[in-house]
């Protein structure tokens, strides 16, 4: 079959996707454009801009029956596929949402979205914001949007779903050819003459609507002769004009011909919410562990080498290089997923919990730096059979609050993986000690300003893992704030002295407006706490805690915990902010440096 280029257009192109002649391979990702790119295509189609080439894949008898396919977002699949779409995913996914409204949630969203047109807008040539888009609890029909047909006329927006839908009078007659719509059309010009073109016509409209159906997408169509391999290996490098292909995507399209379906079988099948749900990023952070236990490294050029049979660059003892095989079969490679995924749980769960030797994100907002989860999987995994050991429990505390505080894993940190696991399996192999853990010293802590430590950065989220760490108790209620089941009292990140307090002394609280969000000012309580202490003064709820324990001292006990030494307590008292903070940040600066054993 020759491979030469065609026109085909929106209207018959979509009609394709929806009866499940075009479908989407296995090895492509799934739908990922947001809603405002989906806003922004049909723009361009709207104006004729030129928005790109859609590659096929013409599929012989074998393939299309192989049932390795996926339907466009929105459609099903219905019958034998007579195409694979290569790129134009994204674009034809928006276009067939768009106009044919499916029952379908938004990818990625708990709502339906439903996209509209402002005809008015369209027809004067203002094309900027001219597609919209609303969303709904519940998926919104056809028949539900026609009743709302006299408010189109008032705002000139109808749903772009009128493109697909059918007259209800006549089976198979586009609902826009039909007697209702002319007569709509009629009623329209007349009350939008003043803000119409002059020259606006019930043919200028057609000619907008049926431009957006006829608008002529060029594709390429890929020879059913050409194998599979080759075909994953022309995807792979397509460089798509909405989004660049992540590095787990060109994977998951390596490794579809070695029989592992990445996304598929390994990824989605993955039955551990709580480690996906941990960064967006995950699948492919655990590529990037995989790769640090076989060959130290991480990067993207690095993950290709853990394809099976491909060969490798490695450098022996004595620096001379050589070729390896890291992965000989998709076999193996599954067992190396298998292994990334329990040493990546293993160190999600000593990153979130709050034992001994763990590290006190309670949420999962709390972690400091989600890329330290690769790391600290490979480290585990290597370092297994040491895992109990005193010394290693100890050089890994120092370790990850090391990293945390120097702020070396906020950015691109795949060299500071690469250099910090290479450092671990010389330390287990007695060759040489971890130089992270020598880097950061008394004088280190002491000069990181905590009064500038912003909500969400890595050294805000350590101090609330200290705290959690340190079994700060509730003001109210008592409880410990790592432990337990809080599935209904619902914890977060709190002011000490309120953000919308009243009354406080103007003179012992110069520095409030500017710091009362950072971090000496924030602890962790039970949202129900917070409701109760509101606004008021410190001075206030204090007393309050005071007369429900009966007891000052108990009182100091609980907030001591919070890092609120006794001088900071009386500051409290007095409502003084300004000797509050800084008070507040000696004790915490003082916790870390034990914490950390310098």
């Amino acid at each position: 079959m020759a491979e030469n280029p065609g026109i085909e257009k929106v209207e018959d192109l979509l009609k394709y996707v929806g009866n499940g002649s075009y479908v989407i391979p296995y090895f492509q990702r799934g739908f990922e454009w947001e809603a405002t790119m989906v806003c922004d295509l049909i723009e361009s189609i709207l104006q004729n801009y030129y928005t790109g080439i859609i590659l096929l894949w013409d599929l012989n008898t074998e393939d299309a029956k192989s049932e390795k396919w996926d339907p466009v977002w929105g459609a099903k699949l219905k019958n034998t596929p007579q195409k694979a779409i290569l790129d134009g995913q994204q674009r034809l996914s928006s276009l067939y949402y768009a106009m044919y409204n499916p029952n379908q949630k938004f990818p990625h969203r708990k709502s339906y979205y439903l996209f509209l047109l402002n005809l008015t807008k369209a027809l004067n040539k203002e094309y900027d914001d001219a597609v919209t888009y609303k969303y709904y609890a519940t998926h919104q029909s056809w028949g539900t949007l026609l009743k709302d047909k006299d408010d189109w006329l008032k705002t000139g927006i109808i749903p772009l779903s009128i493109l697909s839908a059918e007259d209800s009078n006549k089976p198979k007659q586009r609902y826009i050819d039909s007697t209702e719509f002319n007569e709509w059309l009629n009623r329209y010009l007349d009350q939008n003459r003043h803000i119409l073109p002059e020259d606006t016509n019930t043919l200028k409209i057609f000619q907008v609507l049926n431009g957006i159906l006829n608008y002529p997408f060029v594709f390429y169509p890929l020879s059913n002769k050409r194998e599979l391999p080759d075909i994953c290996n022309i995807f792979a490098r397509v460089n798509a004009k909405g989004m660049r292909l992540s590095t787990f995507d060109l994977m998951n399209a390596f490794l579809y011909p070695k029989g592992v379906e990445l996304r598929k079988d390994l990824w989605e099948s993955l039955d551990n919410e709580p480690l996906k749900n941990i960064d967006n990023n995950m699948n492919e952070y655990l590529l990037k562990l995989i790769s640090l236990n076989k060959q130290n490294y991480c990067s993207s050029k690095y993950i290709h080498n853990l394809i099976p049979n491909v060969k490798a660059v490695k450098k022996d003892e004595f620096g001379k290089k050589h070729d390896v095989v890291l992965i000989k079969s998709g076999k193996e490679f599954k067992e190396s997923w298998n292994n990334a995924c329990k040493y990546a749980e293993r160190a999600r769960k000593k990153i979130m919990n709050t034992g001994a030797s763990d590290f006190g994100a309670i949420k999962t907002d709390f972690i400091p730096n989600t890329t330290m989860v690769p790391v600290l999987g490979a480290i585990l995994w290597e370092c297994d059979g040491n895992a109990d050991s005193v010394e290693f429990k100890k050089n890994l505390t120092k370790w990850y609050w090391s990293a945390v505080f120097s702020e070396d894993y906020s950015g691109s940190s795949d060299s500071v993986m690469a250099k910090d696991f290479r450092d671990w399996k010389e330390w287990i192999n007695n060759e040489n000690t971890i130089d992270r853990i020598n880097r950061i010293n008394e004088d280190f802590v002491n000069e990181i300003d905590f009064k500038s430590v912003k909500k969400g950065s890595a050294r805000y989220n350590a101090v609330l893992s200290n705290l959690a760490l340190n079994d700060a108790r509730d003001f109210h209620k008592e409880q410990i704030i790592g432990t337990g089941d809080y599935a209904n009292d619902k914890i977060n990140d709190h002011h000490i002295f309120p953000k919308h307090v009243k009354g406080l002394d103007l003179e012992k609280s110069k520095t409030f407006k500017d710091i009362r969000d950072f971090v000496v000012n924030r602890t962790l309580l039970l949202d129900e706490t917070n409701n109760e202490i509101k606004n008021k003064k410190p001075s206030q709820y204090i007393s309050e805690m005071i007369k429900k324990y009966g007891d000052e001292t108990k009182v100091k006990e609980i907030l001591k915990k919070h890092f609120i030494s006794e001088k900071a307590y009386e500051y409290m008292k007095e409502d003084d902010f300004d000797d509050f903070v800084i008070e507040r940040e000696r004790a915490i600066k003082e916790h870390l440096i034990s914490t950390l054993g310098i």
